[in-house]
């Protein structure tokens, strides 16, 4: 071998193994980016399902609400017509005592 083919092969050693250096590092790059990756798809599941929870919490009180308020929509309106029933049976009485 020629010193200048000697020379032409250490040198493509050498970058040889700069290369798989550099590829030693983006590959580890490249895990720590799908850690992270994961990571972040795990933080926005947990995310996603307490927002779903939270939902499914208000929408119960909501729920809760509206038949307390029909409750006492309905408690209203028995109270009116008692009131009314009252009110006819005062007129009543009024215009039987004349």
């Amino acid at each position: 071998m020629t010193p200048e083919q000697e020379e032409w092969l250490i040198q493509a050693v050498q970058e040889l193994q700069a290369a798989q250096k550099e590829l030693q590092a983006a590959q580890q790059e490249l895990r720590l980016v799908q850690q992270n990756q994961q990571v972040l798809i795990q933080e926005v599941r947990e995310g996603q399902a307490m927002l779903a929870q939270f939902f499914r919490e208000a929408l119960e009180r909501f729920d809760e609400r509206t038949r307390a308020i029909e409750r006492r929509t309905d408690e209203m309106a028995a109270e009116m017509k008692e009131m009314l029933q009252e009110i006819r049976d005062l007129r009543r009485d009024f215009l039987e005592r004349r």
